[in-house]
């Protein structure tokens, strides 16, 4: 059965050696001086099956391997790429998690495992940086990096194997069970920990070796090159000169060829156009020097591949979308339902929800699957720029916890950013998505609370306070009494009444050193102006007064966020009131 090369996405937290790992494996397969040795794509790099062998010569058996050789993907130049698609599930095949073993994991490595974890794609931890551990040195050539190891100084051995079970113990702390690769015997259940440096080379041997045997044992089904039909996903959207709007493909599954005609996702809906180009870059024409590149025309390709596409209405694109080739009226149909639900990360929206954005479907559909693993509805989820539309939208929503919008990858255009100033829609952005849910959740907190205080202004609360004797400053007209607050807080103006249901007068404002107050907490001991009250007929000095609650205030309040001395003083309300009308408040 003729298989496909595996798509191998290099992924992993800044700095931790991830461009610097592609470039070693590219030179590797460079340094084997073979025509044909690596091919460059469109942000892609093939590196053949027959340069994986002679650069893991004495490491693995290689006489019963089909597939082709590997697909690694550029993921410095597509940095969403973990969350790239394909008809029916991840882009990637298999995936390396390059991790400084000497940082161990940090936040884009957690995003990225969590990925992977939703999508089912396989991986192997290439554990980096073991050069600057002290005592290391490169292995000889054709030399494993195991066998390499234990040739090493006994204190050389006993730091590697401790960062090693250190990034193991906190990868099964993230669910995953994780061991050195030369020590498993069971892939299927535990991850491979490859040790490498990537400045020197060592141990890239081994990580080849491990891809090469995984995709080949486990991916089989996965990458039979069945049928003719191509399928590809959309990396980018890009303008060639001379040729106009093109997009950076990688083709996943089949064959195109220059004329056949496509179903392309576009940024409103699904449209057809025909190919009218396919290249790639040449880098025997014009050297490597930036801006030299020239690229090479090709009447077809077969998966996996990574090339340019021209056709007409290509600007129309959407990254991280699919095209498929179709050829009857029934496929096209066919096509144009599977793409649009392609298009739609969000099965299930809400007029009260967050609005998601972000650089690719792909991107689209982890932020919104993180939003629903935590309970946040989703009002609309799409792809690009935040923009003048987005903030009027966002403006509609009538939750104000959810008037904001979640950004991963994209920018916020001008004239957004002035439709924002004054608004009370929030943006969060960057470039990790727990990050961005993470900041939302601090803000949400802080805006939860200040809501409920309006909420608790708007809403009229019990509060329960005592008249104290020998501070009667004004009998009546109104009248002026020293309090103490004894349950709730006091918002003048408010009706009060004595503890047998008589109404006495409405509380007009308070005082505290000469200055008016607008809320007496409890414990509070200030001066109060009651109006329409007499001292020593309508009250006397020490006696309790409470806010007089309405019937529909009541109702309200029942099952709210009371604190306890209000909960007390609004059962005391509702004793009194039924004490004349068994039903109040019911």
């Amino acid at each position: 059965m003729a298989l496909r090369q595996p798509i191998v996405s290099l992924m992993g937290h800044v700095d931790h050696g991830k461009t610097t790992l592609l470039d070693r494996i590219a030179g590797s397969v460079k340094a084997e001086r073979e025509a044909g040795g690596i091919t460059q794509h469109i942000g892609a790099i093939e590196v053949p099956l027959r340069t994986v062998v002679k650069l893991c010569q004495g490491l693995i058996r290689t006489d019963q391997f089909t597939i082709p050789g590997l697909l690694f993907i550029d993921t410095p130049g597509h940095r969403s790429f973990v969350t790239m698609r394909r008809r029916g599930g991840a882009l990637a095949d298999i995936a390396v998690v390059v991790i400084d073993v000497n940082e161990g994991i940090m936040p884009q490595t957690r995003e990225v495992l969590q990925i992977l974890r939703h999508e089912k794609t396989p991986f192997v931890v290439a554990a980096n940086k073991v050069d600057v551990i002290q005592g290391f040195r490169p292995p000889a050539p054709r030399t494993g990096m195991a066998v390499h190891l234990s040739t090493l100084p006994e204190s050389t051995q006993r730091m590697v194997n401790e960062k090693l079970y250190a990034l193991s113990a906190s990868l099964d702390a993230l669910g995953f069970s994780a061991e050195r690769y030369d020590r498993i015997q069971d892939y299927t259940r535990n991850v491979a920990l490859v040790p490498v440096s990537a400045k020197t080379g060592a141990g890239i041997p081994d990580l080849l070796a491990m891809l090469v045997g995984l995709a080949q044992r486990f991916l089989e089904s996965e990458l039979a090159a069945v049928g003719t039909a191509g399928e590809a996903t959309i990396l980018e959207r890009a303008e060639e000169r001379g040729v106009g709007a093109v997009a950076n493909i990688v083709i996943y599954r089949g064959r195109l060829r220059v004329g056949d005609p496509i179903m392309v996702t576009g940024t409103d809906a699904p449209f057809m156009t025909r190919v009218r180009g396919l290249y790639r870059p040449n880098p025997g024409r014009g050297g490597s020097a930036p801006g030299s590149r020239r690229m090479e025309p090709l009447s077809e390709v077969e998966a996996a591949a990574g090339v340019q596409l021209a056709a007409p209405d290509m600007d129309r694109a959407l990254p991280g979308g699919i095209l498929k080739v179709v050829s009857t009226p029934e496929e096209e149909a066919r096509a144009r339902d599977e793409l649009f639900m392609e298009s739609n990360p969000v099965a299930a929206v809400q007029e009260n929800g967050l609005w998601l954005k972000a650089d690719t479907l792909g991107g689209l559909e982890a932020l919104a699957f993180e939003c629903q693993e935590l309970g946040h509805p989703i009002k609309g989820a799409n792809v690009g720029a935040v923009s003048k539309h987005d903030i009027a939208v966002v403006r509609t929503v009538k939750d104000p916890l959810y008037r904001a919008i979640l950004a991963f990858n994209v920018p916020v255009l001008p004239e957004a950013s002035q439709a924002l100033a004054g608004s009370e829609v929030r943006v969060f952005q960057g470039d990790i998505i727990f990050r961005v849910l993470e900041e939302y959740a601090t803000w949400r907190e802080k805006k939860g609370q200040e809501v409920h205080e309006e909420r608790r202004k708007a809403i009229l609360h019990p509060a329960r306070f005592e008249i104290l004797p020998g501070f009667v400053f004004r009998s009546s007209k109104p009248a002026i009494v020293g309090i103490k607050v004894l349950a709730g807080d006091l918002r003048p103006p408010v009706r009060v009444m004595r503890e047998d249901g008589t109404e006495v007068g409405t509380l007009k404002g308070l005082q505290a050193a000469g200055k008016s107050v607008k809320i007496a907490p409890e414990g509070e001991e200030l001066a109060a102006a009651i109006e329409g009250a007499t001292v020593g007929r309508s009250f006397r000095e020490g006696d309790i007064l409470l806010v007089s609650l309405g019937e529909e205030d009541a109702r309200r309040l029942r099952g709210g966020a009371l604190r306890p001395s209000e909960q007390a003083t609004l059962d005391q309300v509702i004793r009194i009131r039924r004490a004349k009308d068994p039903f109040w408040g019911a």
